[in-house]
């Protein structure tokens, strides 16, 4: 029996004794210690061609793959929620999250609405217009600001979101892919964190230049 794998485990967990110190060891800690302490090799990607090695930086930046990977997995689900949103009323996922987001407050702000799905003040507006148009949100005033005006969502609204919701769900059991449980949760883990990252700069450095954000 080859024990070289135990050798190297044994080796791993001694490391990981002793940059924890005093903390009390745990199966749990080490193995997020291993995730993070020990670069996990790359899939290879037809989308990246051969010419990349003439460049004096041939090999793609970890955070520049990340963004390709996040945009790519966009592109995914927009092309699967479009069929899944087939007869509907809802033409895109925006119109949908506005629905759900709406769903969990009694009313909103229209500003409020666009900021909480991270779109700038046209695209938002524009979302809004349509679902108002077709009588899934309704627009009243709003008693504490007369210059805003409130939106929320329609007995008609509810009948369409809650009619997505299956189909919807079936897109997400997609998108999971062969991951197992175990991998969405840790993932869903890192992607929680870098939204709060990037929600924070949202709401409260929205106006910096990119400069001042990347220090």
């Amino acid at each position: 029996m080859d024990y070289s794998f135990i050798k190297e485990l044994i080796t791993l967990a001694g490391v990981y004794e002793q940059e924890k110190g005093d903390t009390p060891p745990s199966s749990t800690d080490f193995a997020c210690w291993l995730l993070n302490n020990n670069p996990v090799p790359r899939l290879p990607d037809e989308r990246v061609g051969p010419a990349l090695a003439q460049y004096e930086t041939s090999i793609e930046k970890t955070e520049t793959t990340i963004v390709r990977m996040v945009t790519y997995l966009y592109r995914y689900a927009r092309g699967y929620t479009k069929k899944a949103l087939e007869g509907s009323p809802l033409q895109s996922a925006d119109e949908f999250g506005y629905l759900a987001t709406l769903l969990s407050f009694d009313q909103l702000r229209k500003s409020e609405l666009i900021a909480k799905n991270i779109h700038e003040k046209p695209t938002g507006t524009e979302i809004i217009n349509r679902l108002l148009k077709q009588g899934l949100i309704e627009q009243l005033d709003d008693p504490t600001d007369k210059r805003s005006k409130l939106v929320r969502i329609t007995p008609q609204g509810k009948g369409v979101i809650f009619a997505a919701f299956a189909r919807l769900g079936r897109v997400s059991d997609l998108i999971g892919g062969e991951l197992s449980v175990h991998e969405k949760q840790h993932l869903l883990h890192l992607l929680q964190k870098l939204d709060n990252f990037h929600y924070h700069l949202f709401t409260h450095q929205k106006q910096e230049t990119l400069d001042s954000l990347v220090k």
